[in-house]
């Protein structure tokens, strides 16, 4: 109950003063992170991670956070503003994976690959509201803030059936299986596909057919997102499949059929029913998210042992800098973009929700000392990019304003703003 009580007072405090912490960069992770940290070691509200209402939290924060990315997918603009994004998704997202693997094998030699490759992949996912400074500054140009935005909402769905599949062969590893179960993690796979994008392509007609008809009250229609989400989790998990990948695909097959620039039968760029149908998601993964900080520093930051933390900051530098900045570099060859462009879209790769979730997920799976050292690794690394890139957001956006000043239709003002994707100023409760 303590727990319960401490969160709910710095969300309030939050809410009531974000602007003025957001003019000193200040994020919301930093608070709700700091805030359970000290009330782990000053009131003893720690609960650690091995109760069910954690496990819950986490499994309902992930699923939603996919589901409302994969959903929020602008079909007209990837048509037209697609190379750069692609190139972050198709090459850097792999190297940054692979080079993290080989790193983490590198720093901590002994154990299996497939627990390195838990820890490479757990950390390649961005989060861009934690640079929200520079993806709400206007005075930075709308397309290179939209990359930022939809590497960042895209990657973690893209991650997590390679984060679900190799904390499948690690935890048999650790189990000391002699079977491991690569078929079994590709069923769970494949049922996920098929059955969370049936899910979503079918609920998603039938609720644009209630809103068109008027059989809904409109007040309650962004309800349904939600449910459909939590539900296509649940579902999908009791018969057998990783829900996650379900939730992710799921979303992927209901903004297909309700977002309005991905329909022939309305003009593009007409997206305003759209924010207000995703909107409830939008709220409720912030507030979930926001617990999921709190849970990050008082159960998570607050429970951490030294046992490899010496080792674990080492790797973090690398993962903030070399193993995101490179793969970055070599993904923007061939586009012609400035080297100061190159270089902001490579220090943007904060890792937060997703990362923090996919190494408790591990953690609670594998068990043992191999789950410890992914939790550590992934927990250090988050904790150095909450405060590296939330504190260093806004200063970035002075100095590349300054140098590359736009008029204001080149920012934003333009019809562009109207289609292009969604600039998720909260995602799940980071900005």
């Amino acid at each position: 109950m303590t727990s319960i009580v401490v969160f709910a007072v710095a969300v309030l405090l939050w809410v009531m003063f974000s602007k003025r912490f957001e003019a000193w960069s200040i994020t919301a992770p930093i608070v709700l992170t700091f805030v359970g940290f000290v009330a782990a070691h000053a009131l003893g509200a720690g609960g650690g991670l091995d109760t069910e209402s954690i496990r819950a939290l986490i499994e309902i924060t992930l699923a939603l956070v996919l589901f409302v990315d994969a959903s929020s997918i602008a079909v007209h603009w990837f048509r037209t503003e697609w190379q750069y994004p692609a190139r972050l998704l198709g090459i850097g997202l792999p190297l940054t994976i692979a080079l993290g693997t080989v790193t983490a094998a590198v720093l901590f030699p002994g154990n299996d690959i497939w627990l390195m490759a838990v820890v490479g992949a757990a950390l390649a996912p961005t989060d861009a509201a934690l640079g929200v400074s520079i993806i709400e500054n206007e005075r930075i140009p709308l397309r290179l803030r939209q990359v930022v935005n939809v590497e960042s909402g895209l990657n973690d769905g893209l991650v997590t059936p390679i984060v679900s599949f190799c904390i499948a062969i690690a935890a048999a590893t650790a189990e000391h299986l002699t079977d491991r179960p690569f078929v079994s993690a590709l069923s769970e796979l494949a049922i996920g596909v098929a059955v969370g994008f049936a899910i979503g392509a079918v609920s998603g007609r039938v609720l644009l057919v209630a809103r068109e008809k008027g059989w809904a009250v409109p007040l309650l229609v962004p309800v349904a997102p939600f449910v459909v989400a939590v539900v296509t989790y649940l579902l999908v998990v009791e018969i057998g499949g990783n829900g996650f990948v379900a939730a992710f695909v799921c979303g992927v097959g209901f903004g297909a059929v309700t977002r309005r620039d991905a329909r022939a039968d309305v003009p593009a760029g007409e997206t305003d029913d759209d924010a207000d149908l995703l909107e409830f998601n939008h709220r409720a993964a912030a507030l979930l998210g926001y617990a999921v900080w709190f849970v990050f520093g008082e159960s998570v930051l607050g429970s951490l042992t030294t046992a490899h933390v010496g080792v674990a900051v080492a790797y973090a530098v690398l993962s903030l800098t070399i193993l995101r900045m490179g793969p970055v570099a070599l993904a923007a060859i061939g586009l012609h973009a400035r080297w100061d462009t190159v270089l902001l879209v490579g220090w943007l790769g904060p890792r937060g929700l997703a990362s923090i979730i996919f190494a408790i997920l591990a953690a609670d799976t594998i068990g043992g000392e191999a789950g410890e050292l992914v939790l550590t690794i992934v927990a250090v690394t988050v904790a150095m990019s909450v405060l590296a890139h939330g504190l260093s957001a806004g200063p970035l956006a002075s100095w590349y304003s300054q140098r590359h000043p736009v008029e204001p239709e080149e920012a934003g003002a333009s019809g562009d703003q109207r289609r292009a994707p969604r600039l998720r100023r909260g995602r799940a409760g980071c900005g």
